[in-house]
């Protein structure tokens, strides 16, 4: 959108007119809504408004007498307290204070309240009562024990509906004759404070009270009043629009309002605002003597007694305010374009020369305090800058006392949020190095997001990190190649392996008499089943160790498949002379596993304790739940002596027979941990002097 600055004028001198319309119509819609605003004198006194107003200035006298009587001076007449309001406390508790020459007397018990002024003819009930009676073209309104006697037809008829507004609940203390409010219940503690003195409690109906009271149907002549009426009868047919009128305006002047935001301080140049002398003038400054303007504003809305200056004065005082607003506006908008309203603010520039002073100030105190630190460790440098920081609390609170206090408390706030930030750095490097520690690679830390105290650690940090990433990589990579080597060879080992089976096979269904050479077709067949049997252990770690195995997870009973075990290596056990014995702490107690896999992992720890067993000794069995766990224990006591670590044990092709002189490839155990992991489950040995223990752990099943 282009900026035309006669079409910019334009706008700015149309958005008064339209205000004004749109403020016009609204007034006089209200003042066309309020029945009373454009009645009569003679009409006003036939208005219920005139019955409200007159019964709530009586109940507001009566709740004087009661409540506030000792306040206005005091006459006798008798044991009668007579008080009498001034004309300024009686306009103040007087809702309706147009009416002419209005009195009233109000009497309740021994006091009674006036507004008639004191005089020698006024200092008795009786006085009061014919100087109200005897008031020329007066009307009476009087209300005695609850009866109406008035001049008026609508009193008479309409204000026996605000009797209520006389009921009213006070107590007095016994020995003073002062009344108190009451507001409601009173609570236990209430009452045993009160029972010396005791409070008695009165309450009062309309019947309480005799009330005498005259008035005039004349208004006060009120010349405001009477202009503003004059006026708001000339736009009666704005309030007739006004439904067309408001809209209307107001889409406008959203309009104008959108399109001077958009093309204020616009320039040729793009991303460019207008800054003239003027907006750079500190911001409270022009506030200041806009307000003053508008000060100057209201003290000139006078009301005249003519209408026509009344109507002069008003619209130069709205040209005036405009023109203040639309410049405020105009200034703004301009400044925060420009994102200049805070920076041209006097705050905002002491602000900031204070800020500049202190940072002077800190530069000098902070390469001071690196010379002399120059050396020292970490905490030496906090204790030293603590010490500091308290020597110049001191020192300032005692210059400057409540100020020194103030720049104290910002400095300590200053040295929290240092302490503060090198913490979080130190928690910052603590949680890498723990990362780092639990085998994941974090990317490096930005020494540039750190304090200088820190900044040589993290690069040392980082270069760790660095060399631990390769040296795992490496690792994967070397592990990664030994199963796939394993894999390989094994396949290639696998195809000339079955054909030697075969041959040997075929050579054992040869009839050959010579019985070396029987002899010698025993020990191939014999060697090249062990052969194959580690061929498929070497396939099979492989595949565990990598993940490489498709499981069929399923809910399984432990001891029946425990016992089915049992029961298939009884001939191997009873071979090396060994006794099981099993303690299952109940028939039934589920995992949930692959039932194959399962049972490979018992086959091999059960191949372990046929050969590895001492002979002539026990194996015992145990299963357990503990919380949501199932515990499956294995222990026998080896045959020889085992010097070797549970850790080496559970390597591949570590074997506790060291002479190998027995068959195995020393992949059992590590097959079956590799099986156990990947079916949620653990597997760990414990060897105590010749004591071997298997414990298997999986997740309970109800």
């Amino acid at each position: 959108m282009k900026k035309n600055k006669i079409f910019m004028m334009i706008v700015y001198l149309l958005v008064p007119i339209i205000v004004a319309v749109i403020s016009l119509s609204i007034l006089a819609k209200f003042f066309q809504n309020d029945e009373n605003f454009y009645l009569n004198q003679s009409q006003y006194f036939q208005t219920n408004n005139f019955v409200s107003n007159y019964m709530s200035t009586l109940s507001s006298y009566a709740n004087q007498l009661i409540y506030n009587n000792e306040v206005f001076p005091i006459t006798y007449d008798g044991e009668i307290q007579i008080s009498y309001m001034n004309e300024e406390d009686s306009n103040h508790h007087y809702i309706d204070s147009n009416i002419q020459d209005h009195y009233i007397l109000i009497c309740y018990q021994n006091k009674a309240l006036t507004n008639v002024e004191l005089t020698m003819e006024t200092n008795t009930i009786e006085k009061i009562k014919n100087y109200i009676a005897s008031q020329e073209n007066a009307k009476k309104a009087n209300i005695l024990a609850g009866n109406i006697e008035a001049d008026s037809e609508i009193i008479l008829n309409k204000a026996l509906k605000y009797y209520d507004d006389f009921e009213n609940t006070y107590y007095t203390i016994e020995g003073k004759e002062t009344a108190y409010r009451y507001y409601g219940e009173e609570s236990d503690n209430d009452i045993e404070e009160s029972r010396i003195p005791v409070r008695k409690y009165i309450n009062t109906t309309i019947q309480d009270f005799a009330i005498y009271s005259s008035y005039k149907e004349a208004l006060v002549y009120n010349t405001d009043l009477l202009v503003v009426r004059e006026l708001m009868k000339n736009y009666q047919n704005l309030a007739g629009n006004i439904h067309l009128i408001l809209p209307i305006g107001m889409v406008l002047l959203l309009l104008m309002f959108f399109y001077l935001v958009i093309v204020i301080g616009r320039t040729k140049k793009e991303g460019e605002i207008d800054m003239n002398d003027f907006d750079k003038i500190p911001y409270e400054i022009i506030w200041t003597v806009a307000m003053f303007a508008f000060a100057m504003c209201a003290a000139m809305i006078n009301i005249p007694k003519h209408t026509d200056m009344f109507v002069s004065m008003l619209i130069s005082v709205y040209c005036v305010a405009y023109i203040v607003c639309a410049v405020l506006f105009h200034t703004t908008v301009k400044r925060i374009k420009a994102r200049m309203l805070i920076k041209s603010t006097l705050l905002y520039i002491c602000v900031m020369w204070f800020v500049k002073i202190c940072q002077k100030i800190k530069d000098i105190l902070g390469i001071w305090f690196d010379k002399t630190t120059a050396g020292m460790d970490l905490v030496k440098r906090l204790i030293l800058a603590m010490i500091g920081y308290l020597i110049i609390s001191v020192i300032l609170m005692a210059m400057m006392q409540g100020f020194g206090f103030l720049l104290s408390g910002v400095l300590g706030i200053y040295l929290f949020s240092k302490i503060v930030r090198r913490i979080r750095d130190f928690a910052k490097m603590e949680q890498h190095l723990k990362e780092m520690y639990e085998g994941t690679h974090p990317e490096d830390l930005n020494v540039e997001n750190f304090t200088p105290e820190f900044q040589n650690s993290i690069l040392y940090i980082n270069d760790i990190s660095n060399g631990f990433e390769n040296a795992i990589q490496e690792q994967l990579k070397s592990e990664r190649m030994k199963a796939e080597l394993i894999t390989n060879v094994s396949h290639d080992i696998k195809t000339p392996l079955t054909s030697i089976i075969n041959y040997v096979d075929l050579l054992k269904k040869e009839k050959i008499e010579n019985d070396k050479a029987k002899e010698y077709i025993g020990v191939l067949e014999s060697k090249s089943q062990r052969l194959k049997k580690l061929t498929e252990d070497l396939i099979e770690a492989s595949k565990a160790s990598s993940g490489n195995v498709k499981l069929k997870m399923e809910k399984i009973n432990i001891v029946q498949l425990m016992k089915q075990a049992i029961g298939e290596f009884e001939d191997k056990f009873k071979a090396s002379n060994l006794q099981v014995i099993t303690k299952f702490e109940s028939e039934e107690i589920f995992i949930y596993a692959d039932n194959r896999y399962i049972y490979r992992i018992v086959e091999n720890i059960f191949s372990n304790v046929a050969k590895y067993s001492m002979e002539n000794s026990r194996v015992y069995m145990d299963i357990a739940k503990k919380g949501e766990k199932v515990y499956i224990d294995i222990k026998n006591i080896s045959k020889n002596t085992l010097n070797i670590s549970e850790e080496e044990l559970m390597q591949r092709f570590v074997r506790g027979d060291k002479s190998r002189t027995m068959e195995g490839s020393g992949l059992g155990l590590s097959i079956s941990k590799s099986l156990a992991e990947i079916q949620n489950g653990e597997l760990s040995i414990k060897i105590d002097g010749d004591l071997f223990k298997v414990e298997l752990c999986f997740d309970l099943v109800k």
